[in-house]
């Protein structure tokens, strides 16, 4: 491999490039602050766009940074990719950077991407702010290309590329890989009261035992340093972001952290000791009583005891009849407080239970269902229970067919739960 090349921040290093990498089209030139509704116009590959942190996302971790107790220093990715994220943590901080690419088109694009930044929100941290062409995990000659001191780093923030499904591969397959990573850069990294900041993005659907690997790793430097896990979630009922943020970059009151990240760019969070939940099917769900699709990031952080005290008051029963997957589903007497963005934020779908159907959704048991729909009042009747994909299109055109005898009623969903007397099925109503 050629020795590391420091590239300066410099707009003529898109020329250089051997690639297509456009401007993207939705971005905001020459905007004057920081936020999420304008985004910089980067050059990216359609593979980077593709792994990009979304800006939002970007500018939420900025934020959070910017509220810790930092070292002096720069802030370094090394593997920096576009630089997105890099350069959002340098222009809300106002401190230099140093990427670190491998491949040589990409630390070029990013060393373009810095410019553009820099010219759209000024400050002076883009003038000693570099990308290394090298190996992220070779410290000492990315800081002799760039000609930085021996403890530089204020922060250290990586999203190591990792196989689709994490959970299948171990973490010496992302890259770079961690353990070797942090070796390599432990004794660059300047310390404040509580060690290095450091930050990693990692697979949302990272295992438990993978979580407690990659707190070793941390741990087994500096011990006594905090570390918050934190779950981010942007909708569609799936984890968006598996964040560790460790020593000074961490919260020491809180272990967990959820984030629900809206439209609008504003965030919901949930702070804390996480609390293990378990599953209840002691009681059947009954007509009159709600069930609701939670965000399944909320139960994977462990804060859901503190969304549920905003939820609902205090003297309502509820109980969690399924606490993974990707719909995970309360059961509560009384609708929940769905005029607070803090609790509306982490919801799917919620609706009254009107009946349980006799039989379960299949092309023989349609009509059933549809009985039940029409007593209810509903116009439409969303399918929000486990079919195989062929069956679901199939059963759903039936359903929206047979319910156009009510063109003003209400919307509803078909949800299916494990009960007392086994797997159920439950027309609802939402409100």
């Amino acid at each position: 491999m050629p020795p590391p090349t420091a590239l300066q921040l410099s707009d003529d290093h898109f020329g250089i490039a051997e690639v297509v990498a456009p401007l993207l089209d939705d971005s905001v030139e020459g905007a004057a602050e920081l936020t999420a509704a304008s985004p910089p116009r980067l050059h990216q590959t359609a593979q980077m766009k593709r792994l990009s942190t979304p800006w939002a996302v970007c500018l939420t971790r900025a934020e959070q940074l910017a509220q810790c107790r930092l070292a002096d220093g720069i802030v370094l990715d090394p593997a920096c990719g576009s630089g997105m994220q890099l350069y959002a943590y340098c222009a809300r901080l106002e401190r230099a950077g140093l990427g670190i690419e491998l491949d040589s088109d990409a630390a070029l694009l990013a060393a373009a991407n810095g410019k553009r930044v820099w010219d759209a929100h000024g400050g002076d941290w883009g003038a000693k702010t570099q990308v290394v062409l090298g190996d992220g995990t070779d410290a000492a000659a990315a800081l002799a290309a760039a000609g930085l001191p021996d403890r530089p780093v204020a922060v250290l923030h990586v999203d190591p590329a990792r196989p689709q499904d994490a959970q299948r591969h171990s973490l010496d397959e992302m890259q770079p890989p961690l353990a070797e990573l942090v070796g390599s850069w432990a004794d660059h990294l300047a310390e404040g009261p509580v060690g290095p900041a450091i930050i990693i993005d990692l697979s949302p659907r990272l295992s438990d035992a993978q979580r407690q690997e990659v707190g070793e790793i941390l741990g087994a430097r500096w011990r006594d340093s905090p570390i918050t896990w934190e779950w981010l979630s942007i909708g569609r009922g799936r984890i968006d972001r598996l964040t560790v943020w460790f020593g000074g970059a961490a919260d020491p009151r809180s272990p967990a952290r959820m984030l629900r990240l809206l439209p609008d760019g504003s965030v919901v969070r949930f702070a804390g000791e996480p609390v293990a939940e378990k599953a209840d099917h002691t009681t059947s769900p009954k007509p009159g009583q709600w069930l609701t699709i939670v965000d399944s990031a909320l139960l994977s952080s462990g804060l859901q005891g503190q969304w549920l005290r905003k939820a609902i008051s205090h003297r309502t029963e509820s109980r969690w009849l399924r606490i993974d997957g990707r719909r995970p589903l309360l059961l509560t007497d009384t609708a929940l407080r769905m005029d607070d963005p803090s609790v509306s934020a982490f919801v799917s779908t919620t609706g009254e239970i009107q009946a349980r159907t006799k039989l379960p959704p299949t092309e023989d048991g349609i009509e059933s269902i549809l009985v039940s729909a029409r007593s209810a009042y509903l116009a439409r009747l969303t399918l929000r229970c486990t079919i195989a994909p062929g069956l679901q299109p199939v059963l759903q055109q039936a359903l929206d067919k047979g319910l156009k005898i009510h063109p003003r009623g209400k919307q509803g969903f078909l949800i299916n739960a494990e009960t007392l007397d086994g797997e159920g099925w439950f027309v609802c109503r939402e409100p």
